[in-house]
C-alpha cells in the first residue's frame, strides 16, 4: 500500500472516530436533561426540569383535559414548549405538577420523587 492511500485511510478513520464522539456526546447531553435518547429534544420530553426539580411527562404523553386557567407561563422545555404552573401553595416550596403546552396539546407532568 502506498503512503498516500495509508494517509487517506488514517484521516478517514480519525474523521469517523470524531463523528462518533460528537454524536455520542450530543445523545448523552439530551438524555441528561430529558431522559430521552435522541439527538434533539422533543417538545414534551419524558422528563422536564423546572424550578430545580424533575417532572415526569412519560415517554408517550397523553393530552391533558386540565385547563390553563389560573396558571402562568413560567418557562420552556428543552424542546421549546411552554411550561405553565400555579403559584406555590402556601407553606410548600414546590408545586406537585406542571402543564406543558405544545403544538400537540396540553400535557400534565407530575413531580418525580415527591415533594
Amino acid at each position: 500500500m502506498n503512503r498516500g492511500r495509508w494517509t487517506a485511510l488514517v484521516a478517514a478513520g480519525i474523521v469517523v472516530v470524531v463523528a462518533v464522539v460528537v454524536v455520542t456526546a450530543r445523545f448523552w447531553a439530551v438524555h441528561q436533561s430529558t431522559s430521552d435518547w435522541v439527538l434533539w429534544p422533543k417538545e414534551v420530553p419524558s422528563k422536564v426540569q423546572f424550578s430545580g426539580r424533575d417532572f415526569d411527562c412519560r415517554s408517550t404523553p397523553s393530552p391533558s383535559t386540565q385547563s390553563l386557567d389560573g396558571l402562568t407561563m413560567q418557562g420552556k422545555t428543552a424542546g421549546g414548549a411552554d411550561i405553565y404552573a400555579a403559584a406555590r401553595p402556601a407553606g410548600r416550596d414546590v408545586v406537585a405538577s406542571i402543564l406543558v403546552k405544545a403544538h400537540g396539546g396540553t400535557f400534565t407532568c407530575r413531580l418525580m420523587g415527591g415533594p
